[in-house]
Order: structure tokens, then sequence, then C-alpha cells
């Protein structure tokens, strides 16, 4: 048996004891500045609700749904802007991309409307803070915001959280992954 199928199969059985929970962050006023990592961009930590951490295991992210309007300036186009998630201190764990871009390949600018799913796989740690960064791809070289996320923008976070049996299956099949990749 490969490694991906041990670890999908300790996934789907661990499915079966999991808690489901969806956390909405807000990101009305949060703004596009600059490069990743400007100290101008727009960021915020979000404290998870529902459920609580089990055993020390944290939480994971399995799913993003986001409904964002965006208002770009002039010449700011919207497939430049981009949203990094992951803990408070900066890592990401997981194995899916860390920043998604909610308009990817739209050139315009202006005002639209932005909404859609992806999956993830986000490992936080035990104090539940999910904190997300605004970046854009490529610098303008505006003075101001480039773009802002206007009221009534959200992302809903898709959570689950394994029983420690649950729990301990998925430190399995990831262990057991992991060794036989480096064979």
């Amino acid at each position: 048996m490969n490694a991906k199928k041990i670890l999908t199969l300790s996934f789907l059985l661990a499915a079966s004891t999991i808690a489901n929970a969806d956390d909405i962050v807000d990101l009305s006023g949060l703004e596009f500045w600059g490069i990743d990592g400007d100290p101008a961009n727009g960021t915020r930590s979000y404290q998870l609700q529902e459920p609580g951490p089990i055993d020390g295991f944290g939480y994971i992210i399995l799913e993003i749904e986001y409904d964002i309007t965006i208002e770009a300036l002039p010449g700011s186009p919207f497939s430049n802007l981009n949203i990094r998630y992951g803990n408070t201190d900066g890592t990401f764990h997981g194995s899916w991309p860390d920043s998604f871009q909610p308009a990817q390949g739209n050139p315009g600018d202006g005002t639209a409307r932005f909404s859609g799913s992806f999956f993830t796989d986000i490992h936080l740690t035990e104090d539940g803070l999910f904190h997300i960064e605004l970046f854009e791809t490529v610098d303008d070289g505006f003075t101001g915001p480039d773009a802002t996320i206007l009221d009534g923008s959200f992302l809903s976070l898709n959570l689950f959280i394994p029983s420690p049996g649950a729990a301990n299956l998925l430190l399995f099949g990831a262990l057991l992954t992991g060794t036989r990749r480096r064979r």
C-alpha cells in the first residue's frame, strides 16, 4: 500500500469521529498596500471559537469559503491581490499553498465581488488563532492602499478537531507516509 493510500485511509477512518464547525472571519476594511511582508499590509488575527482543541492536537481547517467585495484603484489589477493565512507566529503547517488570489486571472480594477471555496489542511497551533495578511504580487507604487476589502466580506472556515483516537490515527498515518517517502 503506497503512502498516499495510507494517509487517505487514515483520514477517512478519522473522519468518522470528527467534529465540524464553521467560524466566520470578517475581512471588512482590510487593505492591500504592498508586496508580501510590507508592514502597511492589512493583517488580522482571529480567535477560532468552536470546537476547542482536543488533547493538544490543535485545530485543522479543511475548507475555506469566501465572499469578498474588493475596491481596487485604477491600475491595480484584482489578479495582483493575495490573502495569506496560517498561524500567528508566521508559520504554516499543511501541504496546500498558504495563500490564495480571490480574483485569480481577473486583470480588471474597480469594484467587484468574488466568491468560492477551496480545500486546505491548515494545522493551527493550540491557541486557535488564525492569522491573515493581505498583499500584492507586484507593488504598483501607489502611496496609499491599492485596494480595500468592503463591508460584508468574509471567510468561512470549515474546521474539524479529531477525537483523541482519531488524532492518534491521523498522526500514525502521517508518520507512515513520512517514513515511506524517505525510502
